[in-house]
């Protein structure tokens, strides 16, 4: 039951995110309804989280975000040990490529990462939303660059993680990735 939820609030939240952003438009400067936290490598004095809120989980949002970037880098190296440690075995995520398992997933990173050279992985614009102590829901943009065959290529995306605690490590149960649209050079 708890995984129907999970996944409903995800398609819920993917749905929303999606209606917001178009190519010709930019999504609405609302303030978002979770705590928007800068992320770990932002210098303090750089970091002004766009809503404030004073609660003890704002250093396991640092710890989510902290494990979404490694799940970021880990993707690119096609690292498994690092993409076992975050998925949790149950995982799902949507994306470009369709509906995967944490196998496939895992399958995939590792088949890509031979053809990437060069790639960075930058992610911003987070926000967490708490469902329960134990259970976090996590927006945000990312942008990979690098080159893929020799050939350059930039992945923008937006995506939403459903992390739950297991066994007493935080996991992804669920992911969801839209693609940003390019803008055509002016």
């Amino acid at each position: 039951m708890k995984k129907i939820l999970a996944l409903a609030v995800l398609v819920m939240a993917v749905s929303f995110l999606a209606a917001g952003q178009t190519p010709e438009t930019k999504p609405a400067q609302a303030k978002p309804a979770g705590e928007k936290v800068a992320a770990p490598e932002t210098k303090p004095a750089e970091a002004k989280p766009a809503v404030e809120k004073a609660t003890a989980s704002s250093r396991v949002d640092q710890e989510l975000i902290k494990l979404d970037q490694e799940w970021g880098e880990a993707g690119l190296r096609g690292d498994t040990a690092t993409l076992n440690r975050i998925l949790a075995d149950d995982f799902q995520g949507s994306g470009p490529a369709g509906v995967q398992t944490k196998a496939q997933n895992i399958a995939e990173a590792k088949s890509n990462s031979a053809n990437i050279t060069n790639a960075t992985y930058k992610a911003d614009e987070y926000t967490v939303r708490w469902l329960d102590k134990d259970t976090a829901i996590m927006f945000h943009r990312a942008v990979e660059k690098g080159q893929n065959k020799g050939a350059d290529y930039t992945d923008q995306h937006r995506s939403i993680h459903v992390w739950k605690k297991v066994n007493g490590r935080w996991q992804v149960v669920a992911s969801q990735a839209i693609p940003i649209p390019q803008q055509p050079a002016p």
